[in-house]
């Protein structure tokens, strides 16, 4: 554990790179987005100790596999029993700004039911979310100022994921009709940017998510469909949009409301799950999910996007 002056140096310094400059801000404003970056990390450090083994859940650790498509390296779980080659399915996971393909792996807990139902998972990784620390802490660019460094560097995630996805297709022997995608906060934005603008996916499902694409309408969005979920207590992202009053990046999020009316102005299908008193954590919408359907947020995941196995 680093000293807590060296831990508030270590901050400060990621606060800046997140485009929120320590001498550009009064004291106070300062101050309190140092608190953010704190609540975060806070809160990541109470999801550690929450978690669940993922051998508990059904998932074989033996199965998770190290790959790397462009530089950067990802996860892949393979589940014991597969489909033959041309009829396999694949789920690509996409993390929250400052997390990483580990963190999503732990925190999503789909392998068990990856491997109940024969699909396999793919955990990507953004590029440096800061300056400092972008071994760890990636990000996406998802549009519309999100998010971080990647944002700042105008990094081209759509054409990254969409080369990563083809590898993976032809590697694994995945039918791309049922390939589909997953994300959560900043990696959940991405896949919404990507149902927006590509075609790579049909159906996607975004945990914390909303629209930032930079673009009028989407493209690409006829026949689409994106399942949202939601915590209405989320002050990271909030669902009615604008600046959340947890976080570093100072982005204006787009409303849930504007959200579904571009996409389906465009020709898509958005489909808003709300979970009461559920705030932006994974672990939390999956207690949520539980207690409100009877299914962790994994299960109701591949329900949705239609992952369950076929019988």
């Amino acid at each position: 554990m680093l000293p807590k002056a060296l831990r508030l140096v270590v901050l400060m310094s990621c606060v800046a790179v997140l485009g929120l400059p320590a001498d550009a801000q009064p004291q106070q404003d300062r101050g309190s987005r140092l608190k953010r970056f704190e609540q975060i990390r806070e809160t990541q450090r109470e999801n550690r100790g929450t978690q669940v083994s993922e051998e508990s859940l059904g998932a074989v650790t033996a199965n998770i596999r190290q790959d790397a498509f462009g530089r950067r390296d990802m996860l892949v779980y393979l589940p014991s029993h597969l489909p033959p080659k041309g009829e396999r399915s694949l789920l690509v996971a996409l993390h929250g700004g400052g997390g990483n393909a580990r963190f999503m792996l732990d925190h999503l807990k789909i392998d068990g039911v990856a491997e109940k139902n024969g699909f396999i998972v793919a955990y990507l990784n953004g590029s440096a979310a800061t300056r400092i620390g972008g071994r760890k802490l990636k990000a996406w660019n998802a549009g519309k100022g999100c998010c971080g460094k990647p944002y700042e560097d105008q990094v081209d995630d759509v054409a990254y994921i969409t080369g990563a996805v083809r590898y993976l297709q032809k590697k694994y022997g995945v039918d791309p009709a049922r390939t589909f995608g997953v994300g959560h906060s900043n990696g959940a934005i991405m896949t919404q940017t990507l149902a927006c603008v590509s075609n790579l996916y049909t159906r996607v499902a975004t945990l914390a998510g909303t629209l930032m694409a930079e673009t009028p309408n989407c493209p690409s969005a006829r026949g689409h469909t994106i399942f949202n979920y939601h915590g209405t207590e989320d002050v990271n992202l909030p669902v009615a949009g604008g600046h959340g009053s947890k976080g570093v990046t100072h982005v204006d999020f787009t409303s849930q409301e504007q959200a579904r009316a571009l996409f389906e102005s465009s020709g898509g299908h958005y489909v808003l799950q709300l979970y009461r008193a559920t705030d932006h954590s994974i672990e939390h919408l999956s207690e949520a999910s539980q207690q409100q359907d009877g299914i962790s947020i994994a299960e109701r995941i591949a329900r949705d996007l239609g992952l369950l196995t076929r019988r």
